[in-house]
């Protein structure tokens, strides 16, 4: 691998200074730099489901039926899942600010060709490449490069609570948008022209902020790409690789890793399953509040303010969660990854849990309040979930997550786009009830996976080889930190 060479001949050679070394920035560094990605993170996922409540809007003024322009849900999470093959494991060659800065700057001026988008096929192509320009990012500039810009800025026993701020961020994104679109499409008049181009243009604005921000105060994070940028200060010569053959190594690696590793592949499996479930809740739920109940578009929008206040209540919980980590790092010997797992034995149940209960709440004849409420047990275990098995996997792979998470992306996306697809066939045959009782089964075969990987995850990860291969190569790259560290 590209990351290894490189590694060798910096780390063997030169030692970052205290400063230098983002694992010994200030509190407030490190919280900065952290909160700039998490706002990274919110403004990406945002933009991926404000879409869906301009559908009907967009469909009239672009003269096109609601099955064809819910495609951009889809373009917009095939494009992440695309993305991260190329970005993700740049990031670990080039380092994080130059692919934050390249992709958020392309993501902004795709935006605004959505905005401009004259028909439906060119605003079909407009939504796939936002995707693919900002999928470094377990969500934009988030998922799979915020992973590992979170790694480089917090050792494994502080990483819990950014890591839930990112997660919740990820996927409050998604839920917020539909009730800031259903309010900007409700109160903008359906016939005006402008009407389906103020989401793009709002989401155009929020990310061209966050990208100023990025740039004026976010450093870069990687450790081995600053021991590069030191060495060639210093003259020190290092080796150098074709373009072809590290983009090759690049794009195979997230994928070698998903077919190899059983920890990776059934752990992604389980989150593209119930992020997948997310985004066919952006056509259940109006199925539901709007086509049964008869809803307006903006306050059918609120029904989402239940999945929304169970993430908050998961983020809010993350002090506690890592309290939990705490205990079992003792309880192993050491911060072992498995540490991770024993509250999601028991938290992950709560999604088919909020399944069920939205399952057999949908009806018309019974009251409102109890099938949004049923969003606040999926809610909690979705972030749960996606916070556990993230910080899971970027323990198990460590200088590799970044690849890890591209992986877990590519699945999750492909889910998050399908879903989509056939809901509203499965949602008007079987009828709310049904359709979603068919999902929650699935989720209660899913729900053992992290008791398995808590009471076997030890012997497979002594026969994985990324996970051999990170501890060796962090070996390597922290000598030097520690000579640095020494020397203060």
């Amino acid at each position: 691998m590209s990351d290894q060479s490189h590694g060798q001949t910096t780390t063997e050679t030169i030692a970052l200074d205290h400063d230098e070394n983002p694992l010994n920035f200030s509190p407030a560094r490190r919280w900065t730099c952290t909160i700039i990605v998490v706002f990274m993170t919110a403004t990406i996922a945002f933009c991926s489901s404000i879409y869906t409540a301009a559908i009907p809007a967009i469909s009239q003024d672009l003269n096109c039926s609601d099955i064809v322009t819910t495609l951009g849900v889809t373009t917009f999470l095939l494009g992440f899942g695309t993305g991260p093959l190329i970005f993700a494991p740049l990031s670990e060659t080039y380092g994080r600010n130059p692919v934050y800065r390249s992709t958020l700057l392309l993501f902004v001026l795709f935006n605004i060709g959505c905005a401009l988008s004259p028909n439906v096929a060119a605003l079909l192509v407009f939504r796939l490449f936002p995707w693919i320009s900002v999928a470094n990012g377990r969500y934009g500039p988030t998922v799979t490069n915020s992973g590992g810009s979170l790694t480089d800025l917090w050792p494994p026993s502080h990483r819990s609570v950014p890591l839930a701020l990112f997660t919740a961020a990820s996927f409050l994104g998604p839920v917020v948008a539909p009730i800031v679109g259903g309010f900007l499409t409700e109160y903008a008049s359906v016939s005006d022209p402008e009407c389906d181009t103020l989401d793009f243009w709002l989401v155009s604005i929020l990310s061209g902020l966050v990208y100023i921000t990025m740039v004026v105060f976010l450093p870069e994070t990687y450790a081995p790409r600053l021991l590069q940028s030191k060495a060639r200060k210093d003259g020190t010569p290092e080796p150098h690789q074709g373009l072809t053959v590290m983009l090759w190594t690049n794009i195979t690696r997230p994928t070698v890793m998903f077919l190899t590793e059983p920890i990776l592949f059934l752990l992604s499996l389980y989150m593209a399953f119930i992020y997948g479930i997310l985004y066919l809740d952006f056509t259940a739920y109006p199925f539901v509040f709007q086509q049964a109940r008869h809803w307006d578009t903006g306050i059918s929008g609120l029904s989402f303010l239940g999945i929304g206040a169970g993430m908050a209540i998961a983020t809010a919980a993350s002090p506690y969660i890592n309290r939990v980590y705490g205990i079992y790092v003792k309880k192993l010997g050491g911060p072992r990854p498995e540490a991770r797992l024993p509250h999601l034995i028991l938290l992950s149940w709560l999604v088919p849990l909020g399944l069920f209960w939205f399952a057999w709440t949908a009806d018309p004849s019974i009251h409102w309040a109890s099938c949004i409420i049923s969003g606040i047990p999926f809610g909690i275990g979705f972030v749960v979930l996606s916070l556990g098995i993230t910080s899971y996997l970027i323990d198990c792979y460590g200088k590799y997550a970044a690849s890890a998470l591209a992986a877990n992306a590519i699945l999750r996306s492909l889910f998050g786009a399908g879903f989509p697809l056939f809901s509203h066939q499965m949602f008007n045959k079987l009828g709310a009830a049904w359709a979603t009782s068919i999902l929650g089964f699935i989720s209660v075969a899913l729900a053992p996976l992290p008791f398995v990987f808590y009471r076997f995850g030890p012997r497979i990860r002594a026969h994985s080889t990324f996970h051999q291969r990170a501890i060796e190569e962090e070996s390597e790259v922290a000598a030097p930190l520690d000579q640095s560290n020494k020397k203060e």
